[in-house]
């Protein structure tokens, strides 16, 4: 694991000097730096509390530590495109989704021989994606016919679990979702105001909601409860009620979204 940090931290320090110190996306890059050790360290913690990740050989939790650490190492190619672009035009969504960090981290770890590796992979490209894009992707079919689907696709949930379980850590502890690009770029009145219906429809169908669907500061809320549906290990459900994430969304959601009847049911449905 020591080798493997000292790669990561040379990945960060390739790319930071081009940003400056006070630039929004040099402070992206920085949080994104440590939200790798978080989620790596979230990871192992699921693994050990999880029967079934536990202990299952040396390799797998090499690979899956791998997964954890580098799954976000796209971020910082990423945090410099977005900083490029914008010296020549307003960083819309339509200019910001030009960049996958998904896709620059596969690229760029599938050129290193130590982690060319489906396991880790797989896990880089797609961890940010929704379910439904992914079981479409040419990828997906490779992992089917893997001697080692199980494990590639054990260590594709517990990154998305530990990524999240970091996110909300962030969220709670240091506000970080009035920090990031979307609420920045929010007008004064979607910062305040309510759900939309097509976000209110996605979570009580059971769906996970879509970005492209999230028009307010409460619609985003109501996205990061929506992930629910997406975890695939029992601890981490169990983290996400006992560390006081979902009470956490919900009283934030509960300041911009008064709809008592509506309150009431999402809070029965994130069994608060």
């Amino acid at each position: 694991m020591r080798e493997d940090l000292v790669n990561f931290k040379k990945y960060y320090l390739e790319v930071v000097p081009k940003v400056p110190a006070d630039s929004f996306f040099r402070q992206s890059m920085n949080h994104k730096y440590r939200h790798s050790i978080d989620v790596l360290h979230c990871g192992q913690e699921i693994m050990q509390k999880t029967p079934e990740l536990a202990n299952i050989s040396v390799q797998f939790t090499n690979f899956a530590e791998q997964a954890l650490l580098f799954h976000d190492v796209g971020r910082f190619e990423e945090a410099f495109l977005c900083y490029e672009a914008g010296k020549n035009s307003d960083l819309t969504a339509d200019v910001l989704a030009q960049f996958d960090h998904g896709i620059i981290g596969y690229n760029l770890l599938k050129e290193n021989q130590k982690y060319n590796d489906l396991r880790i992979l797989f896990a880089v490209r797609y961890h940010g994606k929704m379910m439904e894009d992914v079981r479409m992707s040419e990828m997906w079919q490779n992992v089917v016919k893997s001697a080692v689907r199980d494990e590639i696709l054990q260590i594709f949930y517990l990154v998305r679990d530990a990524d999240k379980i970091a996110n909300l850590q962030a969220a709670k502890k240091d506000n970080h979702l009035r920090e990031d690009i979307f609420y920045k770029q929010l007008s004064a009145k979607a910062k305040i105001a309510p759900l939309t219906s097509k976000v209110k429809e996605q979570f009580f169908t059971g769906k996970t909601v879509l970005s492209a669907t999230v028009q307010t500061f409460a619609d985003r809320l109501l996205q990061v409860i929506s992930w629910i549906y997406d975890f695939n290990y029992e601890y981490t459900k169990t983290v996400f009620l006992n560390q006081g994430y979902a009470q956490f969304l919900f009283d934030e959601l509960a300041k911009y979204h008064t709809d008592k009847t509506e309150l009431k049911k999402i809070k029965e449905i994130i069994k608060l």
